[in-house]
Protein backbone atom coordinates (compact mmCIF):
# COMPACT_ATOMS: atom_id res chain seq x y z
CA UNK A 1 0.00 0.00 0.00
CA UNK A 2 1.24 3.51 -1.26
CA UNK A 3 1.25 6.60 0.66
CA UNK A 4 -1.52 9.33 0.49
CA UNK A 5 -1.66 10.92 -3.25
CA UNK A 6 -0.71 14.53 -4.06
CA UNK A 7 -3.54 16.47 -2.91
CA UNK A 8 -5.46 19.44 -4.22
CA UNK A 9 -7.91 21.89 -2.45
CA UNK A 10 -10.55 21.35 -4.92
CA UNK A 11 -13.23 19.07 -2.68
CA UNK A 12 -14.76 17.35 -5.54
CA UNK A 13 -11.19 15.79 -6.90
CA UNK A 14 -10.66 15.26 -3.10
CA UNK A 15 -13.89 12.94 -2.66
CA UNK A 16 -13.31 11.70 -6.14
CA UNK A 17 -9.91 10.08 -4.81
CA UNK A 18 -11.27 9.62 -1.49
CA UNK A 19 -13.99 7.22 -3.41
CA UNK A 20 -12.11 5.23 -5.52
CA UNK A 21 -9.22 4.46 -2.70
CA UNK A 22 -12.37 3.31 -0.83
CA UNK A 23 -13.43 1.18 -3.76
CA UNK A 24 -10.04 -0.46 -3.73
CA UNK A 25 -9.99 -0.84 0.21
CA UNK A 26 -7.05 1.33 0.28
CA UNK A 27 -7.96 2.51 3.64
CA UNK A 28 -4.94 4.83 4.75
CA UNK A 29 -5.81 6.84 1.45
CA UNK A 30 -9.48 6.82 2.72
CA UNK A 31 -8.85 8.34 6.11
CA UNK A 32 -6.14 10.67 4.94
CA UNK A 33 -8.24 12.41 2.21
CA UNK A 34 -11.37 12.41 4.71
CA UNK A 35 -8.99 14.11 6.91
CA UNK A 36 -7.79 16.74 4.29
CA UNK A 37 -11.80 17.51 3.23
CA UNK A 38 -12.73 18.03 7.18
CA UNK A 39 -10.21 20.52 7.63
CA UNK A 40 -10.20 22.61 4.46
CA UNK A 41 -13.33 22.31 4.80
CA UNK A 42 -14.97 22.62 7.91
CA UNK A 43 -18.28 22.53 7.05
CA UNK A 44 -17.71 18.97 6.26
CA UNK A 45 -15.90 18.23 9.55
CA UNK A 46 -18.90 15.86 10.36
CA UNK A 47 -19.31 14.29 7.64
CA UNK A 48 -15.67 13.67 7.89
CA UNK A 49 -15.85 12.21 11.34
CA UNK A 50 -18.00 9.66 10.12
CA UNK A 51 -15.92 8.21 7.49
CA UNK A 52 -13.03 8.48 9.37
CA UNK A 53 -15.12 6.40 12.15
CA UNK A 54 -15.61 3.38 9.59
CA UNK A 55 -12.03 3.09 9.10
CA UNK A 56 -11.11 2.76 12.21
CA UNK A 57 -14.00 -0.14 13.33
CA UNK A 58 -12.95 -1.96 9.82
CA UNK A 59 -9.37 -1.98 11.33
CA UNK A 60 -10.38 -3.49 14.66
CA UNK A 61 -11.05 -0.21 16.67
CA UNK A 62 -14.25 0.58 16.61
CA UNK A 63 -13.45 2.36 20.60
CA UNK A 64 -11.74 4.79 18.46
CA UNK A 65 -14.39 5.36 15.88
CA UNK A 66 -17.05 5.78 18.78
CA UNK A 67 -15.26 8.58 19.86
CA UNK A 68 -14.57 10.30 16.72
CA UNK A 69 -18.35 10.21 16.43
CA UNK A 70 -18.87 11.45 20.11
CA UNK A 71 -17.58 14.35 19.17
CA UNK A 72 -19.49 15.31 16.43
CA UNK A 73 -22.73 14.75 18.23
CA UNK A 74 -21.18 17.08 20.71
CA UNK A 75 -20.78 19.70 18.29
CA UNK A 76 -24.44 19.31 17.07
CA UNK A 77 -23.32 16.88 14.43
CA UNK A 78 -26.18 14.24 12.92
CA UNK A 79 -26.52 11.97 10.07
CA UNK A 80 -29.16 10.27 8.58
CA UNK A 81 -30.45 7.09 9.50
CA UNK A 82 -28.80 5.70 6.07
CA UNK A 83 -25.93 7.03 6.15
CA UNK A 84 -25.44 5.55 9.58
CA UNK A 85 -26.64 1.99 8.58
CA UNK A 86 -23.25 1.25 6.84
CA UNK A 87 -21.74 -2.18 7.55
CA UNK A 88 -18.88 -0.08 8.65
CA UNK A 89 -20.05 1.10 11.28
CA UNK A 90 -21.74 -2.43 12.51
CA UNK A 91 -18.99 -2.83 15.57
CA UNK A 92 -19.54 0.39 16.77
CA UNK A 93 -23.66 0.65 17.36
CA UNK A 94 -23.36 -1.99 20.46
CA UNK A 95 -20.63 0.43 22.06
CA UNK A 96 -22.76 3.44 22.21
CA UNK A 97 -24.54 3.53 25.19
CA UNK A 98 -24.92 7.65 24.93
CA UNK A 99 -27.54 7.15 22.22
CA UNK A 100 -25.65 8.78 19.60
CA UNK A 101 -27.46 6.98 16.77
CA UNK A 102 -31.09 7.83 18.13
CA UNK A 103 -29.59 11.55 18.58
CA UNK A 104 -28.85 12.07 15.50
CA UNK A 105 -32.05 10.63 13.40
CA UNK A 106 -34.10 13.13 15.78
CA UNK A 107 -31.37 16.36 14.93
CA UNK A 108 -31.93 14.79 11.00
CA UNK A 109 -35.41 14.49 10.99
CA UNK A 110 -35.75 18.15 12.33
CA UNK A 111 -33.12 19.37 9.71
CA UNK A 112 -35.13 17.67 7.62
CA UNK A 113 -38.11 18.95 7.65
CA UNK A 114 -37.19 22.36 7.53
CA UNK A 115 -35.25 22.28 4.29
CA UNK A 116 -36.15 23.70 1.24
CA UNK A 117 -34.02 24.20 -2.21
CA UNK A 118 -31.65 27.05 -1.83
CA UNK A 119 -29.19 28.54 -4.39
CA UNK A 120 -26.15 30.85 -4.22
CA UNK A 121 -25.94 33.22 -7.42
CA UNK A 122 -22.40 34.10 -9.15
CA UNK A 123 -23.03 37.07 -10.82
CA UNK A 124 -20.64 38.25 -13.62
CA UNK A 125 -19.71 42.29 -13.68
CA UNK A 126 -21.56 42.94 -16.69
CA UNK A 127 -24.72 41.32 -17.96
CA UNK A 128 -24.20 37.81 -18.54
CA UNK A 129 -24.19 35.88 -22.23
CA UNK A 130 -26.10 33.04 -20.47
CA UNK A 131 -27.03 31.10 -17.06
CA UNK A 132 -25.63 27.93 -15.82
CA UNK A 133 -28.40 26.54 -13.06
CA UNK A 134 -25.33 24.05 -11.63
CA UNK A 135 -26.44 20.87 -9.46
CA UNK A 136 -24.27 18.97 -6.94
CA UNK A 137 -23.59 15.51 -7.03
CA UNK A 138 -24.57 13.00 -3.72
CA UNK A 139 -22.35 13.81 -0.87
CA UNK A 140 -20.68 16.32 0.11
CA UNK A 141 -21.17 20.02 -1.57
CA UNK A 142 -18.74 22.90 -0.26
CA UNK A 143 -20.95 25.73 -1.65
CA UNK A 144 -17.60 27.86 -2.70
CA UNK A 145 -16.48 24.81 -4.67
CA UNK A 146 -19.26 25.34 -7.44
CA UNK A 147 -18.68 29.23 -6.97
CA UNK A 148 -14.88 29.51 -7.96
CA UNK A 149 -15.49 27.37 -10.90
CA UNK A 150 -17.69 28.41 -12.41
CA UNK A 151 -16.38 32.03 -11.77
CA UNK A 152 -13.77 31.23 -14.10
CA UNK A 153 -15.75 31.06 -17.52
CA UNK A 154 -16.77 35.01 -16.27
CA UNK A 155 -19.32 35.82 -18.46
CA UNK A 156 -22.39 33.51 -17.32
CA UNK A 157 -24.00 33.83 -14.19
CA UNK A 158 -24.46 30.78 -11.99
CA UNK A 159 -27.50 29.48 -9.94
CA UNK A 160 -25.59 26.94 -7.56
CA UNK A 161 -28.31 24.83 -6.18
CA UNK A 162 -28.36 23.03 -3.10
CA UNK A 163 -30.82 20.20 -2.65
CA UNK A 164 -33.20 19.76 0.35
CA UNK A 165 -32.98 16.22 0.57
CA UNK A 166 -30.29 15.83 3.59
CA UNK A 167 -27.66 12.92 3.93
CA UNK A 168 -25.63 15.02 7.11
CA UNK A 169 -24.60 18.64 7.39
CA UNK A 170 -23.50 20.06 3.63
CA UNK A 171 -23.80 16.49 2.29
CA UNK A 172 -26.97 16.43 -0.10
CA UNK A 173 -28.64 14.19 -2.79
CA UNK A 174 -30.99 14.13 -4.98
CA UNK A 175 -32.69 10.38 -4.67
CA UNK A 176 -36.01 11.14 -5.24
CA UNK A 177 -36.38 12.46 -8.63
CA UNK A 178 -39.31 14.35 -8.37
CA UNK A 179 -38.63 16.46 -5.50
CA UNK A 180 -35.39 16.79 -7.64
CA UNK A 181 -37.29 18.02 -10.73
CA UNK A 182 -39.21 20.26 -8.80
CA UNK A 183 -36.63 21.63 -7.21
CA UNK A 184 -34.91 22.69 -10.39
CA UNK A 185 -38.30 24.32 -11.41
CA UNK A 186 -38.04 26.42 -8.68
CA UNK A 187 -34.62 27.53 -9.27
CA UNK A 188 -34.96 28.21 -12.98
CA UNK A 189 -37.85 30.17 -11.92
CA UNK A 190 -36.09 32.60 -10.19
CA UNK A 191 -33.11 32.52 -12.61
CA UNK A 192 -36.06 33.72 -15.16
CA UNK A 193 -37.33 36.39 -13.16
CA UNK A 194 -33.80 38.13 -12.56
CA UNK A 195 -32.55 37.59 -15.81
CA UNK A 196 -35.64 37.27 -18.48
CA UNK A 197 -37.04 34.61 -20.76
CA UNK A 198 -34.90 35.47 -23.76
CA UNK A 199 -31.12 34.73 -21.85
CA UNK A 200 -29.62 31.13 -22.88
CA UNK A 201 -29.45 28.75 -19.90
CA UNK A 202 -28.40 25.32 -19.38
CA UNK A 203 -28.32 22.97 -16.74
CA UNK A 204 -25.08 21.60 -15.37
CA UNK A 205 -24.44 18.25 -12.82
CA UNK A 206 -21.76 16.16 -11.28
CA UNK A 207 -22.90 12.43 -11.08
CA UNK A 208 -26.52 11.90 -9.72
CA UNK A 209 -26.74 15.32 -10.39
CA UNK A 210 -26.26 15.48 -13.75
CA UNK A 211 -28.70 12.74 -14.25
CA UNK A 212 -31.10 14.95 -13.13
CA UNK A 213 -29.88 17.75 -15.17
CA UNK A 214 -30.47 15.92 -18.44
CA UNK A 215 -33.28 14.10 -17.17
CA UNK A 216 -35.01 17.60 -16.37
CA UNK A 217 -34.42 19.24 -19.89
CA UNK A 218 -35.42 16.06 -22.11
CA UNK A 219 -38.38 15.64 -20.35
CA UNK A 220 -39.59 19.61 -20.27
CA UNK A 221 -39.46 19.71 -16.87
CA UNK A 222 -37.82 23.06 -17.54
CA UNK A 223 -37.42 24.82 -20.77
CA UNK A 224 -33.86 25.42 -21.15
CA UNK A 225 -31.20 25.24 -24.43
CA UNK A 226 -29.21 21.73 -23.02
CA UNK A 227 -27.71 20.11 -20.16
CA UNK A 228 -24.02 19.02 -19.35
CA UNK A 229 -23.17 16.47 -17.41
CA UNK A 230 -20.26 15.46 -15.44
CA UNK A 231 -19.31 11.89 -14.41
CA UNK A 232 -22.80 10.76 -14.48
CA UNK A 233 -24.36 7.29 -14.09
CA UNK A 234 -27.19 7.64 -17.12
CA UNK A 235 -29.79 5.64 -18.24
CA UNK A 236 -32.82 5.46 -21.40
CA UNK A 237 -35.69 7.59 -20.34
CA UNK A 238 -39.38 5.62 -20.63
CA UNK A 239 -40.80 9.38 -20.80
CA UNK A 240 -41.71 11.34 -24.21
CA UNK A 241 -38.13 13.21 -24.43
CA UNK A 242 -37.95 16.61 -25.72
CA UNK A 243 -35.60 17.15 -28.97
CA UNK A 244 -34.62 20.58 -28.74
CA UNK A 245 -31.92 20.08 -25.70
CA UNK A 246 -28.68 19.65 -26.22
CA UNK A 247 -26.90 17.40 -24.03
CA UNK A 248 -23.22 16.69 -23.72
CA UNK A 249 -21.84 14.41 -21.36
CA UNK A 250 -18.51 14.15 -19.71
CA UNK A 251 -17.75 10.57 -18.64
CA UNK A 252 -15.77 9.28 -15.80
CA UNK A 253 -15.45 7.83 -12.25
CA UNK A 254 -16.00 4.00 -12.71
CA UNK A 255 -15.64 2.03 -15.87
CA UNK A 256 -19.86 0.63 -15.55
CA UNK A 257 -20.42 5.08 -15.35
CA UNK A 258 -18.51 5.20 -18.72
CA UNK A 259 -20.20 2.06 -20.19
CA UNK A 260 -23.49 4.07 -19.04
CA UNK A 261 -22.88 7.05 -20.72
CA UNK A 262 -21.95 5.63 -23.98
CA UNK A 263 -24.75 3.38 -24.07
CA UNK A 264 -26.91 6.88 -22.94
CA UNK A 265 -25.14 8.20 -26.10
CA UNK A 266 -26.26 5.78 -28.65
CA UNK A 267 -30.32 5.70 -27.20
CA UNK A 268 -30.21 9.38 -27.02
CA UNK A 269 -28.95 9.74 -30.65
CA UNK A 270 -31.44 7.32 -31.84
CA UNK A 271 -33.95 9.12 -30.50
CA UNK A 272 -33.06 12.66 -32.57
CA UNK A 273 -31.21 14.21 -29.41
CA UNK A 274 -28.20 16.02 -30.16
CA UNK A 275 -25.56 14.58 -27.28
CA UNK A 276 -22.15 13.99 -27.87
CA UNK A 277 -19.15 12.60 -25.56
CA UNK A 278 -16.24 14.28 -24.60
CA UNK A 279 -13.58 12.61 -22.91
CA UNK A 280 -11.76 14.67 -20.23
CA UNK A 281 -8.05 12.74 -18.96
CA UNK A 282 -8.13 11.97 -15.21
CA UNK A 283 -11.61 13.19 -15.08
CA UNK A 284 -12.78 10.67 -11.92
CA UNK A 285 -16.22 11.23 -10.33
CA UNK A 286 -15.39 14.98 -10.64
CA UNK A 287 -15.95 18.42 -12.37
CA UNK A 288 -13.08 18.44 -14.90
CA UNK A 289 -9.34 19.13 -13.43
CA UNK A 290 -8.85 22.39 -16.45
CA UNK A 291 -12.26 23.64 -16.01
CA UNK A 292 -12.44 26.84 -18.06
CA UNK A 293 -10.05 25.13 -21.07
CA UNK A 294 -12.78 22.09 -20.84
CA UNK A 295 -16.29 23.48 -20.14
CA UNK A 296 -16.25 26.62 -21.75
CA UNK A 297 -16.27 26.66 -25.36
CA UNK A 298 -18.60 23.44 -24.75
CA UNK A 299 -21.04 25.81 -22.96
CA UNK A 300 -20.63 28.34 -25.58
CA UNK A 301 -21.48 25.58 -28.59
CA UNK A 302 -25.13 25.10 -26.28
CA UNK A 303 -25.94 28.32 -25.96
CA UNK A 304 -24.95 28.88 -29.78
CA UNK A 305 -27.91 28.66 -32.35
CA UNK A 306 -25.53 25.99 -34.43
CA UNK A 307 -26.19 22.69 -32.99
CA UNK A 308 -23.59 20.57 -31.08
CA UNK A 309 -22.40 17.66 -33.98
CA UNK A 310 -24.62 14.68 -32.62
CA UNK A 311 -22.17 11.54 -32.73
CA UNK A 312 -19.18 13.42 -33.04
CA UNK A 313 -17.55 12.52 -29.55
CA UNK A 314 -14.55 14.49 -28.37
CA UNK A 315 -11.38 14.22 -26.22
CA UNK A 316 -11.99 17.65 -24.32
CA UNK A 317 -9.57 20.14 -24.13
CA UNK A 318 -7.66 18.94 -27.15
Amino acid sequence: MGGPPAMTSRADRVLARLMEAYEQEELTQVDALATRLGTEHPGLWVWSAYIRAGVLALRGDPDAGLRLLAEADERGGWWSPPLLADPALAAIWPLDEAGIRARSELRWRAAQERAEVAWTVFRPPTRPAGVVISLHGNGPAPADLFASLWAELGSCAAFLVRSPQLVAENVYEWRDRDRALADVRTVVRAARAEYGSAIPMVLAGLGAGARIAVEAALTGAVAVDGALAFAPHMRPLTEKVMIGPRIRIFPGGTPESTASCESFAVWARAQGIDCSLSYEEGMGHAFPERFHTTVSGVVAAVFDENPISAGEDSLAGS
